[in-house]
């Protein structure tokens, strides 16, 4: 068992069949040899039979074979499947590390072996936008940033915030900050030296 879970906690939970414990543990039981969610629906077994265990995997080489009414490898964050906060978790920050930059929507589903249609829906449902926007979001701050601390020229800075035109970055640009990249520009540091980046680094103590 892990040493981590609580066995009484983990049983009440089995008892009562509470979701909110779905995929954060599993219970092995002696009687059958069988690992379950703490979500199944078969009868429920003594607590001196069980084991409860962190992950299927422990379970597994506890010696105990998964149960094939609750299915462990659905339980939530076992499946990006079924599992729709953790695939679109998964993808927003995929999409954040520029993956949206070298290759479409279509082509990261595939990498998360999804269909495209699946991931759309899924990262619209949980996040409440497309994935392409995600990566918009994400270039255009990374373009304000380098606006504001860098001298760059701006078509430099437009393609390499992942933009594939100016005529692109400049009209999303107004469109989503009502500002275009020259005035903001205007508005940041103007004393910096040629060839200098210039950036802020957050920290949090004892750090300085």
């Amino acid at each position: 068992m892990d040493m981590k879970l609580d066995a009484t906690l983990c049983y009440q939970a089995v008892l009562s069949h509470d979701t909110r414990f779905d995929g954060m543990f599993f219970v092995g039981v002696s009687s059958t040899g069988i690992y379950c969610r703490p979500v199944c629906t078969a009868k429920t077994p003594l607590f001196k039979n069980c084991t409860f265990y962190s992950c299927s995997a422990a379970a597994e080489c506890a010696g105990y074979r998964p149960c094939l009414r609750c299915r462990p490898e659905l339980a939530p964050g076992n499946s990006l499947i079924d599992s729709p906060s953790r695939l679109a978790s998964d993808v927003s920050r995929r999409v954040e590390e520029g993956a949206l930059n070298e290759m479409s929507v279509a082509r990261l589903a595939e990498e998360f072996g999804v269909s495209d249609r699946h991931l759309r829906r899924v990262v619209k449902s949980e996040l409440g936008v497309a994935p392409i926007e995600i990566a918009q979001a994400q270039r255009l701050l990374f373009a304000k940033r380098l606006l504001t601390d860098t001298n760059l020229p701006i078509t430099d800075i437009a393609f390499m915030s992942g933009f594939s035109s100016l005529r692109r970055f400049n009209a999303l640009f107004q469109e989503r900050y009502r500002l275009s990249p020259t005035c903001l520009r205007k508005s940041g540091k103007g004393d910096i030296e040629a060839g200098k980046l210039v950036c802020d680094l957050a920290y949090r103590p004892p750090f300085n």
